[in-house]
């Protein structure tokens, strides 16, 4: 059988070894677990080299022997084996219950001596026969392995040393090398790669190496150490010097050597410590300025220090001590009498009984409040009292306990006396003021009220000490007011609000109120004072603003919300009575040049001269509506559409009569839209809507007229039904084309990014602009087909040009947001661009600001899922809309395309130039890229650059263009910067 064995174990060593032999063992005796281990030189633990659980190698593990078995194994040198119930012979050994052993055999492993170095145990989770067999022929594996276990303990040993050694150099962070002189070979430790920052650390150490990183300033002192230290041992190399990393970080390091030398006195060998104390020299650095700040503390903090020697009587001060007492500092050594004749003659004896009774009683602090006698030599004025605050404790103090060194500050108190009086004052303020104050304590009863107090509530003081404030209550408050109240005033310390309080008399007043906590020094609660005003008066006035939020304030004529109402109920009364009335849309023509030319100001008087005209029309001025802006509208009750025409006119010829404003004469026209009930509209927004139809389709025929609203106003609609059949067929037979606009990068001039654009060009009309087109196509539902359509030709073209080698180039794709209204969009353009086998990240999905803004509930989430993919999102026409930062912050877009109209006027509009700046700040800040479209003129683009702008898109560099033209751009491109486009 040991034959057996031997012939199996034969030729293997170390892990295979062990791994064979308890392969051996789970053959043998299938037990559950079995593993082999050797003990620590304290034999108080086990460390498995091989473990199998179940006949599998399983990870290595390591356990305490106290309370085991296996202990009984080392302990007395001979097997040991428990067939049965193992668990309850040990209850301490938690392996035991953790790995369910039933049964346990554990055999001692020697090497040549009668002390075992390990141990092979199998663990059961069934009762086992144990038999003469099992224990000879596990004592013959053991017997095998003996000199193996100890030779990979004594390994396992030095390898624990070694990483103890090199996790110490780590914490310490000092790193060891040795330079053999004769062989020119440097090794050092691993801590030294990681002190130079060298992530290779197969990379041979070199002492040229060592000296490219040694800071400019301090190589050549360092390389004189070097060679001095060779030279001579009379000149040790020790010193401190710095080294400049790759990225710039400089280092300071300690380092210490020495060298061995032959009998002649040649150097052989150098070995030395290298240590990073950049940490000690920043700390240094700062005790250094902390000590500095400390001494200018000392010779200009506000108080006076002091200290004296109860020993010695010597009296040590700062200057401010001296000048705090309008005194100079004396050069005679006499500084604690002369101090003492600064005192008050009422305080000197006081004075010095304070100091004897640190002698004699054994004070630790005191507290010394005197005032300054009036002395002539003083720097204060004659007749100015001051009171100053001597403060101390004991610093030092003998073996006996004795003090005989105590200090302190010295301040003046004459603010502290004057604010006790001002405290007196507030006083007759607290008792006087307007305002009402009520005072509780910690437990919110009432301890003080003033004056103002008992007049608007009408209760006295005596009344409502030690009750509640409750009692004011008017029972109007749920009990969720009063919990947010206090939920307040518990974690910010203060409450301010409305409350309806009841007076004594029953009467419920409003009252606006703030409640603050008062705490003492440790955070605890002391007080919570309320004041208050009785705001009844305020209320009255806020019931009159009210009012005039149905009234226009530069007009006094009824606001659109107003006017709104009262159609509202015009046309359900109309119906009610079979009557007729009709609605004018009044807009000024032109008006914005006159506010261009002669102020906002201005504009606004002519309005209002417009309003008076208007009611000097219309005798029922609550039927005169400032509708917004320039925009007029009139309420005809009982008006027919023949009498609305004439009526028009009539405000037509009016207001077409000069205005004359502090000399200077404006004529102004209007356009009018009437719509009539019922021939119009039979409800008040179909009216309101189509009186506003007719005066646009005025403006459209030229202005300064009327227009009364009928069915052949949407003859314009008709025709966007024509183009909207004519652009279902160019979709469906695929004859919209798509163009590209280069985006350049502003620093590099070259392309980095096109533009798809499509383009449309229509059999009846021609070239027909994407502006018109694309509201077709989202009105009448085609705009999924269309985008679509320029997605596959777009992906199509860029596989083109990624063919060429032109790998980086990415296509920005304009979408619309209602195409993401519908769910399973974005899986299909993840479909496309996979279906050209093309990364995601080639693809910009471009959505305009104001469109995501209104629909980001439906955006927001669909926007997620491409970002999650690696497709980038653009915002386009960034500025436009009306919450441009919060569509940053919300949809956290990779890339903002500021819109065309700030760039137009950025040469000349300083708001414009403001918007794009702060624009590009934010950007930078939150990481987000910004391309400015537009950029038509080389000033345009310095000032882009200027303010840092990353690429820029426009006519400067080029107009859209097929891809052929594109791929030509890119053959013979160096930078398009200089475009004279």
């Amino acid at each position: 059988m040991n034959k057996i064995i031997k012939n199996a174990l034969q030729n293997l060593c170390g892990t295979e070894l062990f791994d064979k032999a308890t392969e051996l063992v789970y053959d043998k005796l299938k037990p559950q677990h079995c593993f082999i281990g050797y003990f620590d030189e304290h034999k108080k633990q086990v460390y498995t080299l091989s473990y199998r659980a179940n006949g599998k190698v399983a990870k290595n593990f390591s356990y305490v022997l106290l309370d085991t078995p296996c202990k009984n194994v080392q302990s007395d040198r001979c097997t040991c084996h428990y067939p049965s119930s193992v668990q309850a012979l040990f209850p301490n050994d938690k392996p035991l219950q953790e790995l369910n052993a039933e049964g346990y055999l554990g055999v001692p492993i020697f090497a040549h001596t009668n002390e075992p170095v390990g141990i092979v145990t199998c663990l059961f989770d069934k009762a086992y026969e144990h038999s003469q067999e099992i224990e000879e022929w596990s004592c013959s594996i053991s017997y095998l392995l003996g000199v193996d276990l100890k030779y990979s303990a004594l390994l396992s040993k030095q390898e624990k040393l070694m990483w103890e050694l090199e996790e110490g150099q780590r914490v310490a962070k000092i790193g060891s090398w040795h330079w053999d002189l004769t062989t020119n070979v440097l090794a050092w430790s691993k801590e030294l790669y990681r002190i130079y920052d060298i992530d290779d650390m197969t990379l041979t150490p070199s002492l040229d190496l060592i000296t490219q990183l040694i800071h400019p300033d301090d190589k050549e002192r360092v390389v004189k150490a070097l060679n001095d230290s060779l030279e001579s041992d009379k000149t040790p190399y020790d010193l401190v010097h710095r080294i400049q990393l790759v990225d710039g970080t400089v280092k300071h390091l300690r380092k210490r050597s020495n060298v061995t030398r032959d009998l002649n006195g040649n150097p052989l060998i150098m070995k030395g410590t290298v240590q990073d104390v950049t940490d000690f020299y920043h700390v240094s650095a700062k005790l250094t300025q902390t000590s500095n700040k400390l001494q200018t503390t000392y010779n200009s903090a506000e108080e006076g220090i002091w200290e004296y020697d109860l020993s010695t009587g010597k009296f040590l001060t700062s200057p401010k001590f001296w000048s705090i007492l309008g005194k100079d500092k004396p050069d005679n050594g006499r500084d604690f009498i002369e101090w003492i004749d600064c005192l008050h003659p009422e305080n000197r004896k006081e004075g010095l009984n304070f100091f004897n009774r640190f002698r004699e009683d054994h004070y630790t602090v005191f507290n010394f409040e005197f005032r300054l006698a009036q002395n002539a030599n003083s720097t204060y004025d004659a007749g100015q009292e001051r009171w100053l605050t001597l403060k101390g404790r004991v610093v030092e103090k003998d073996g006996d306990g004795n003090p005989i060194r105590i200090a302190g500050i010295q301040r003046d108190a004459t603010t502290s006396v004057e604010t006790e009086r001002q405290l007196n004052q507030a006083k007759v303020v607290f008792d006087n003021t307007s305002e009402c104050i009520l005072i509780t304590d910690k437990e919110n009863r009432i301890i003080s009220v003033n004056h103002a107090f008992e007049c608007t509530t009408g209760y006295k003081q005596h009344e409502l000490l030690g009750l509640s404030p409750s009692v004011l209550s008017s029972g109007l408050h749920d009990k969720d007011y009063y919990q947010s109240l206090w939920l307040s005033l518990k974690t910010k310390g203060r409450w301010k609000g409305e409350v309806r309080n009841r007076r004594k008399s029953g009467e419920i007043y409003p009252e606006e109120i703030s409640i603050n906590v008062i705490k003492d020094s440790d955070g605890s609660v002391v007080n919570y004072v309320a004041v208050f005003r009785d705001i009844s008066h305020w209320k009255k006035a806020e019931e009159q603003l009210t009012f005039f939020a149905y009234y226009d304030a530069l007009t006094g004529l009824v606001n659109r919300r107003s006017f709104t109402q009262r159609v509202e109920t015009q046309s359900k009364k109309v119906k009610m009575n079979n009557q007729v009335f009709a609605i004018l849309f009044i807009d000024m023509d032109d008006f914005k040049s006159i506010n261009d030319l002669y102020g906002h100001d201005f504009g606004d008087r002519v309005l209002a001269r417009i309003a008076e005209r208007l009611k000097s029309i219309f005798p029922e001025h609550d039927n005169i509506c400032r509708y917004g802006g320039d925009e007029f509208s009139v309420l005809l009750p009982n008006v027919n559409a023949e009498q609305a025409s004439e009526l028009a006119q009539e405000v037509n010829r009016s207001i077409a009569e000069p205005i004359n404003i502090d000399d200077i004469e404006v004529n102004t026209t209007v356009s009018i839209g009437i719509s009539a009930y019922p021939d119009s509209g039979l409800t008040h927004h179909a009216l309101l809507k189509n009186a506003d139809y007719a005066m646009y389709n005025m403006k459209g025929q030229g202005r300064n007229g009327v227009c009364l609203y009928d069915c052949q106003l949407q003859t314009q609609d008709i025709l966007k039904l024509q183009l909207r059949d004519r652009l279902k067929k160019a979709i469906a037979e695929q004859m919209i084309s798509v163009c590209y606009q280069p985006i350049i990068h502003t620093q590099t001039g070259q392309i980095v990014k096109f533009e798809a654009l499509a383009r449309w060009h229509d059999d009846i009309q021609g070239d027909i602009s994407p502006a018109v087109f694309i509201p077709i196509a989202e009105k009448y539902g085609l705009i999924n087909q269309l985008g679509m359509l320029v997605l596959h030709q777009a992906c199509q073209d860029l596989k083109k040009i990624h063919a060429l080698g032109y790998d980086s180039i990415c296509f920005s794709i304009n979408r619309s947001v209602k195409e993401f209204i519908n769910s399973g969009q974005d899986e299909c353009i993840c479909d496309v661009i996979q279906q050209y086998e093309l990364p995601n990240s080639s693809i910009v999905i471009e959505i305009t600001e104001t469109t995501a803004s209104k629909e980001s509930r439906y955006i927001h989430d669909v926007l997620a899922r491409f970002k999650e993919r690696g497709i980038l999102v653009a915002l386009d026409d960034f500025g436009t809309g009306y919450s441009s930062l919060g569509a940053i912050i919300d949809l956290r877009p990779d890339i903002i395309k500021i819109d065309r109209s700030f760039i137009t006027e950025i040469e000349s509009n300083i708001g414009s130039q403001t918007l794009v700046s702060l624009v590009l700040e934010l950007s930078h800040k939150l990481g987000i890229k910004v391309v400015a479209e537009g950029v038509e003129t080389k000033a345009q683009l310095e000032l882009l650059m200027g303010m840092n702008c990353h690429y820029i898109q426009g006519f400067y560099v080029s107009r859209a263009k097929p891809i052929e033209a594109c791929i030509n751009m890119l053959m013979n491109e160096s930078t398009l910067m200089t475009s004279d486009v």
